[in-house]
């Protein structure tokens, strides 16, 4: 088991070690020529031979046509063992690989192992081209070292126009030296890997960065593409370039997509119907469109392109509505448009102003008082409606006053000429009412008139009276308003008897003035027989401190009608 596992891990060793011989091998190959080498250069029997080794070996060879030649590899001599090919027949080379035995004629190598891949006659000369690996294992073939050094080359021909092999003479034969340098490598051009291309178009359009480049249909060998050729959906073209007369053997490949321009058009999905207009933009969605790079958007004239389906337009004031227009396109053209239309529904931020007396009802509700209110609601659009509401509140006025004259009172074009409480509803220029209310006293003007009998002289308001005789006077009441007193006086100047006498009393007196009372019990009476004062009967002077009018002052006895004055 030991051993079974031993040799399995230097299978593996020995594995790894060939795949790493390989690939170091093959990423070091390198490529070396001979170039063209001139091995006779006699008029119409001219012979040439070029050698190019890499991975392999390419012979071409070219000689008359008409007669045998052949070719020899690292000899000096026509010694036995030499390597050679042979050109002896006209038709197809079926025995190219030879050997020679000595000095006679080739023999042709059991193993054939070039391949002839062209055989070609011009002008008189044939041209072979043969390729065969450098070391074949066959001991009649010349192993090539593919490296820089020289190459000893043997040639013969036919002394005459014949392709059995004979006796050639001195003159058509030779031995040249072949000196084997190393051959540039031309890279491949470079490009994408993948191309687009619209229908219809063709090789001279497909894109590789070179010098001279050719397109094939193939990695390698068959021959340049014409520019004319229609380039196939899915199809791969190779791309050489040449550098110095050298071709690059290895090839840029480019796989070709064919398109057409979009053929349908866009469809516009999750768009609104409608927005508000304190929206800040809108919106527009379309459906991928098959084959489609970009879209391309106008709105009133103002075009946009975007690469996904979709593009924001903002809401502009004053504007009621926005209609776009889109359409697919790609590198080869534009499809078909379509066009939606969103409607801009007014969203309302407003100002109102008012004045109400008392009371302003404004969506349902009462206000009473100055002040700023917000509404806010929603329109029939389902769009925010705000109004602010600056409002003055007039309180309607109401005015209480007294007024107390003694003559009628006129308000407003009203005249009241009683006394009593009247009520006038104003309107102001704002349109409010207000309430007036008049508390009017009209004052009465006294016309009156008295009797009294005094003894002696009689004084009234400064005045004295010695003989008797009717008087009057014009008095002003404490209201201001005119009275007019006519006393009726008689003066005794004989003596009385005890009713009769007379007192010292006047019976006009002045507000708050004093009354000397006669002996006896005495009250204050005024004319609607209510006792305004009982007179306590000790007292011997009573001071008026009632309102102006007229009193009776009575005793048991008698009655004095008195006058107060202010």
């Amino acid at each position: 088991m030991n051993n079974l596992a031993n040799n399995l891990n230097l299978m593996r060793k020995n594995n790894l070690l060939l795949l790493f011989t390989f690939v170091v091998g093959t990423f070091l190959a390198q490529n070396y020529t001979t170039g063209v080498v001139n091995l006779s250069s006699t008029a119409g029997l001219a012979m040439t031979a070029k050698l190019d080794l890499g991975p392999n070996v390419t012979l071409t060879v070219t000689g008359p046509s008409t007669r045998w030649f052949s070719l020899g590899f690292n000899a000096a001599s026509m010694a036995a063992g030499t390597d050679v090919v042979g050109v002896h027949t006209a038709g197809a080379l079926t025995s190219f690989d030879a050997h020679l035995t000595g000095y006679s004629a080739p023999a042709t190598d059991a193993q054939q192992n070039w391949t002839i891949t062209s055989d070609q006659v011009a002008g008189g000369v044939r041209t072979i081209i043969a390729t065969r690996a450098l070391s074949t294992g066959d001991p009649n073939d010349y192993t090539f070292t593919a490296a820089a050094g020289t190459l000893s080359l043997i040639w013969a021909r036919a002394n005459t126009n014949s392709f059995n092999y004979s006796y050639h003479g001195n003159t058509n034969r030779g031995i040249t030296t072949a000196t084997l340098t190393l051959v540039p490598v031309t890279p491949p051009p470079t490009g994408s890997a993948n191309q687009t291309y619209c229908a219809g178009a063709t090789v001279a359009q497909l894109a590789a960065v070179g010098s001279n480049i050719q397109w094939y249909a193939n990695a390698s060998g068959g021959s340049p593409l014409a520019g004319g050729t229609p380039l196939v959906n899915g199809a791969t073209y190779h791309a050489s370039q040449t550098v110095g007369g050298l071709e690059s053997q290895n090839r840029l490949a480019v796989t070709v997509s064919i398109i057409n321009p979009p053929v349908q058009a866009p469809i516009f999905v999750n768009t609104p119907a409608s927005v508000c207009s304190n929206s800040t933009s809108i919106i527009f969605i379309v459906n991928n469109v098959s084959g489609a790079t970009q879209y391309n958007w106008s709105n009133q004239g103002v075009q946009g392109t975007t690469v996904q389906p979709s593009i924001s337009y903002p809401v502009i004031a004053g504007v009621n509505s926005v209609t776009v227009t889109v359409n697919a396109s790609n590198q080869c053209g534009q499809g078909p448009s379509a066009s939606q239309t969103v409607l801009i529904n007014e969203a309302y931020n407003s100002l109102l102003v008012e004045t109400a007396c008392d009371t302003f009802i404004w969506n349902n509700q009462a206000y009473t008082n100055s002040g700023t209110y917000t509404y806010q609601g929603t329109t029939v659009a389902g769009c925010d409606s705000v109004v602010n509401l600056q409002l003055t509140v007039l309180n309607g006025s109401t005015i209480e006053f007294e007024v107390s004259q003694c003559t009628p009172f006129t308000l407003n074009g009203i005249t009241y000429n009683q006394t009593g409480t009247y009520q006038q509803t104003l309107t102001s220029v704002l349109g409010c009412d207000s309430v007036v209310t008049v508390d009017f006293t009209l004052d009465p003007s006294y016309d009156t008139s008295f009797d009294t009998t005094v003894t002696g002289s009689f004084v009234w308001n400064n005045q004295t009276y010695m003989q008797s005789g009717a008087y009057t006077q014009n008095l002003i009441t404490v209201n201001g308003c005119d009275s007019t007193v006519t006393v009726n006086l008689t003066v005794f100047t004989g003596s009385l008897n005890e009713s009769d006498a007379p007192l010292t009393i006047p019976t006009l007196v002045q507000r708050g003035s004093e009354v000397t009372l006669p002996e006896g019990a005495w009250n204050l009476w005024d004319y609607n027989g209510r006792l305004v004062l009982e007179v306590d009967p000790s007292t011997n002077n009573l001071r008026m401190n009632v309102a102006p009018g007229f009193y009776l002052l009575r005793s048991s006895r008698k009655a004095i009608k008195i006058m107060v004055v202010e």
